[in-house]
């Protein structure tokens, strides 16, 4: 774990190629590191291998990766017995704050979903823009990226792409620039706040971040990145799309009503409260699995008259919480024997104690990692060896830290396949017939925008390093 201190180099001193190069020899091949971590190799390697067997299967969807995690979580746990491995110190590997939020907020967001909270606020959206196509854009991408930043992706995609779906088809122009731009927000809106996403609520654990650091760092690299991506596909794209006539306009005015998808009142007003007092609650730093299971047990006992779960026990995704809390034992396994020490001490070598290059290593290896394998593990194997960077180079670690989120988060639009997301909304455009809107299209687009991205984060990160120091 993190210390709650850091040391701040006042000079850092860069390294020459030549000596990186030198640095890399001595780093990985010297037998005195073994020594200095009290590694073991083999027990390394073989959690090495478990652990690429999951994320092979993770980042998949053609075969359940579940029975596969399952087999490997018990070869694990009995392999780490045999090393002597205590019981009490596996239970520790596992960050169980994490996954108490990720199970009461499923509860949360299936009644959010169930009362229909989200339909009747993306509805009243779209009808707010009476049917201006660039207006309505605006609206959509706004929305999702500010929304994200409490709501499960994939979840408010579920939401969001038939409501975009159905409002394009009455305005009679193509839906997919208008779901393109949802997913490609969703992954920037995905960095502001720490329940954002699953990466960013494990790195807040790590290194303490609540809303007011995630704002506070975040917060600006967020709106340019927002803003700068919604100017230049409205400018290059949006622009040269066909325009929806008065007569549809009026259509969609007439059609589209807010109020049609309240089927409780006291349901429907209910959640909403709750869902304002979670939020708030967040907001002012109060533990978020405990803000998740305060609001998850208030909306269970206001729908107690419903008296079946059964379809809230489908909702929940069990499979998740099992996986990662599997995840967990495996990286900090690997942190426990040696291996994140030994990797952290060698970035900081190579890097020679300048925290421009750590901050450029942290962003190229989780933007790398993460554009083809699924972020949330990514993060749970990089987290041991980004947490063990900042204090063994002694860095300030907050531009650190804005590379590791940023990287993990964002680089899912390089590649469709690197955000879950970005598959759901391929899925669903396929299923409704969208027509520009297909892989090679969210790949060419993507691509180039999570490239824009990047270079946006480096020189963030490079500038807030130049002017905090």
């Amino acid at each position: 774990m993190v210390l709650n201190h850091f040391k701040l180099w006042l000079i850092i001193k860069p390294a020459s190629t030549c000596n990186a190069l030198h640095l890399i020899g001595e780093i990985f091949f010297k037998s005195r590191m073994l020594q200095l971590y009290n590694m073991n190799p083999i027990a390394i390697i073989v959690i090495l291998v478990l652990f690429s067997i999951v994320m092979v299967f993770f980042s998949q969807k053609k075969v359940d990766y579940f029975p596969i995690a399952l087999v490997v979580g018990a070869v694990i746990i009995i392999y780490l017995s045999m090393l002597d491995v205590s019981e009490q110190d596996i239970l520790g590997f596992i960050s169980f704050k994490t996954l108490i939020f990720i199970f009461a907020m499923q509860i949360v967001v299936y009644y959010a979903t169930k009362d229909h909270v989200l339909d009747y606020i993306t509805i009243k959206l779209i009808h707010v823009t009476k049917g201006n196509n660039r207006l309505m854009f605006y609206v959509i991408c706004l929305f999702t990226a500010f929304i994200v930043a409490f709501i499960e992706d994939l979840t408010l995609s579920l939401i969001m792409i038939p409501l975009i779906y159905r409002a394009c088809r009455i305005l009679d122009i193509p839906a997919g620039t208008y779901m393109m731009g949802m997913t490609i927000t969703i992954n920037i809106g995905a960095i502001l706040t720490p329940v954002s996403s699953l990466k960013n609520l494990i790195i807040g654990e790590e290194f303490g971040w609540g809303f007011g650091e995630y704002f506070a760092n975040m917060g600006l690299l967020f709106l340019i990145t927002l803003v700068a991506t919604l100017v230049l596909l409205d400018v290059f794209v949006l622009k040269k799309e066909e325009k929806p006539t008065n007569y549809n306009k009026q259509l969609l005015l007439s059609m589209i009503d807010p109020k049609m998808v309240i089927q409780d009142k006291k349901y429907f007003s209910t959640t909403i409260v709750v869902l304002i007092l979670t939020f708030g609650l967040l907001l002012v730093g109060i533990e978020p699995a405990l803000v998740a299971v305060l609001a998850a047990g208030i909306l269970l006992l206001v729908h107690y008259k419903d008296g079946d779960y059964s379809d809230l026990n489908e909702n929940i995704s069990w499979k998740i919480i099992i996986v990662f809390a599997i995840l967990f034992i495996l990286s900090n396994s690997l942190s426990y024997f040696g291996f994140s020490g030994l990797i952290s001490s060698g970035l900081v070598e190579l890097s020679n104690n300048n925290i421009y290059l750590a901050v450029l290593i942290t962003l190229c290896v989780s933007t790398l990692l993460s554009a083809f394998l699924a972020g949330t593990p990514v993060t749970i194997i990089l987290l041991p060896i980004v947490s063990s960077i900042v204090v063994t180079g002694g860095f300030f670690p907050n531009p650190i830290i804005i590379a590791f989120v940023s990287g993990v988060n964002m680089a899912g639009n390089f590649l469709p396949q690197g955000s879950a997301c970005d598959l759901l909304t391929l899925t669903l455009a396929k299923k409704y017939g969208v027509k520009n809107l297909d892989y090679r299209r969210l790949l060419k687009t993507g691509s180039l925008f999570a490239t824009l991205h990047f270079l946006i984060i480096l020189i963030y990160t490079m500038l807030y390093t130049l002017i905090l120091l």
